[in-house]
């Protein structure tokens, strides 16, 4: 955080944001989280932004790629109940007409960060405090499962149970799998037990074809 507010002092908008700057810092937490490629802690912080005027929207768009953008834009489509909040509309506002593709972005996408579900149950979240950032994960078919034969289960680089990528997802990357398409992952980040356990683990999903043309790279902050 404290890079970061030296990034935006040195950008002079510290002596242009409106108000008394307290935007700002939810502001700054946000894109912290993003920027570590927790999309959901870093969506709750941006919500609470009271007014996305254009120093707001500017902000965002200089510390945050729009490949990002666009992949938390397609996470807060896919997940929320609010479709109409000020965040999607914001998000809309940067990402332009590319922001008609949020809607089939996981069924195109070469590369995405999600979070993995289910961690609450058993011994996984002792699973998922073992992890670091950049071990590779397993994704493995469940066509079985009866509760969701579309089901993907996220495994640890030593088998245990991680979790689940949730449902409607995993209906599409079953599909694509099924369409001769091969998915690989690595563990982005994982948020300590003060998170609701459901966003805790992000993971970076790529169609292998798609290894060495990274469309983003979580910066350090």
């Amino acid at each position: 955080m404290l890079k970061l507010l030296k990034i935006v002092a040195g950008l002079g908008y510290l002596d242009r944001w409106p108000g008394d700057g307290s935007d700002l810092m939810v502001l700054l937490q946000g894109i912290y989280h993003l920027r570590q490629g927790a999309l959901w802690a870093g969506i709750h912080h941006l919500e609470h932004v009271a007014f996305w005027h254009p120093a707001a929207v500017e902000l965002l768009t200089e510390l945050v790629s729009r490949d990002l953008l666009m992949n938390t834009a397609a996470e807060l489509y896919h997940n929320s109940f609010r479709l109409e909040g000020k965040l999607l509309f914001a998000l809309g506002s940067i990402l332009g007409p590319a922001g008609l593709e949020v809607q089939q972005y996981f069924a195109t996408a070469g590369r995405f960060i999600t979070r993995v579900v289910g961690l609450r149950y058993g011994e996984r979240l002792q699973e998922v405090d073992k992890l670091q950032g950049g071990m590779p994960v397993f994704l493995a078919l469940e066509p079985g499962n009866k509760h969701d034969p579309h089901a993907v289960a996220v495994l640890s680089p030593w088998g245990a149970q991680l979790g689940y990528l949730r449902s409607g997802l995993a209906a599409i990357l079953t599909a694509r799998y099924a369409a001769g398409e091969v998915f690989s992952a690595r563990v982005v980040t994982v948020l300590d037990a003060g998170h609701d356990a459901n966003e805790r683990l992000y993971i970076e999903v790529w169609r292998e074809e798609a290894r060495v043309k990274a469309i983003f790279v979580i910066a350090p902050v």
